[in-house]
């Protein structure tokens, strides 16, 4: 244990300090000045500045933790009156959109993760439909990904060609930095954080792949809030004029009921690229 926390490194632009034991204690206090550093131990780099420019770095091969999306006990967390949707070792809460079973052939667990590992394997939903809800998770994104949380998602029949589709609004989830559709700010109605197509989100701190990030999106009767990093990005009202105006000038504009549903599941989409989920939890409000 000790040789392990000895190969963590506080750097700055110009120093280089070696801590063993002593990375603890700088990590508890920065938490607890509110400057939320990270700790992990991944195939890639892990750093977060904080005001003073230091980084907190290190060169591992498994995931150890990040205090800003630690993970409580089970037991603990269903005392809150959370419910552990993926806990890191089994799918039992999970299913094809298409079916009764889950694509265990296209979405694998790894090293605590979930995540879609071979193209065509298809969204995956809960077995549960959810109303007023705070839904938690992590997420981790590859080189230019793209895939996104969608919710409130139900059977919708298309007004004009009949067609009837499983959907819901969308927390997306892309590559900012690298995916052509979105970089340089090129369309920030379908980055990051934002109800896809529908809603632009605000003050949008995105970690960068290879980083894990944490969101929480927030429904209570028709008022719904995506957050990011711990802050939130923006906030709508399902159903309203606003929103119906929006959806009209989308594809979903001849899907009757398209984020209106009074419940529904939760959704990860397969868009044939991977990023990897954990820490799945939902509280019902």
């Amino acid at each position: 244990m000790w040789k392990l926390l000895n190969q963590i490194t506080i750097k700055s632009d110009n120093h280089q300090m070696v801590l063993g034991y002593k990375a603890i204690i700088a990590g508890m206090f920065y938490i607890f000045l509110g400057l939320s550093p990270s700790i992990s131990m991944g195939h890639t780099i892990v750093e977060n500045k904080n005001e003073t420019g230091f980084k907190l770095l290190s060169y591992h091969n498994k995931n150890l933790f990040s205090p800003d999306s630690l993970p409580g006990t089970p037991q603990k967390e269903t005392a809150q009156g959370w419910e552990i949707l993926f806990d890191g070792k089994n799918t039992d809460k999970w299913r094809s959109k298409n079916s009764e079973t889950f694509p265990s052939d296209g979405w694998i667990i790894k090293d605590g993760s979930l995540f879609l590992n071979k193209k065509g394997a298809g969204d995956i939903i809960t077995r549960e439909k959810f109303s007023n809800f705070e839904l938690d998770l992590d997420f981790n994104l590859t080189y230019g990904a793209n895939s996104g949380v969608k919710y409130f998602a139900g059977e919708l029949k298309n007004s004009k060609t009949g067609d009837v589709v499983i959907n819901g609004p969308e927390y997306q989830i892309i590559d900012d930095y690298n995916h052509p559709e979105v970089k340089n700010h090129k369309h920030d109605i379908a980055a990051t954080a934002s109800c896809y197509l529908l809603y632009t989100p605000k003050n949008v701190h995105l970690r960068p792949a290879g980083q894990w990030n944490h969101i929480r999106i927030i429904a209570k009767g028709k008022h719904v809030e995506h957050w990011l990093n711990g802050v939130k990005v923006l906030s709508y009202e399902r159903g309203s004029a606003d929103f119906l105006k929006r959806k009209s000038a989308t594809k979903f504009k001849d899907y009757d009921n398209y984020g209106e549903l009074p419940s529904g599941y939760i959704l990860l989409t397969d868009h044939s690229d991977k990023v990897y989920f954990r820490n799945i939890k939902i509280k019902r409000l």
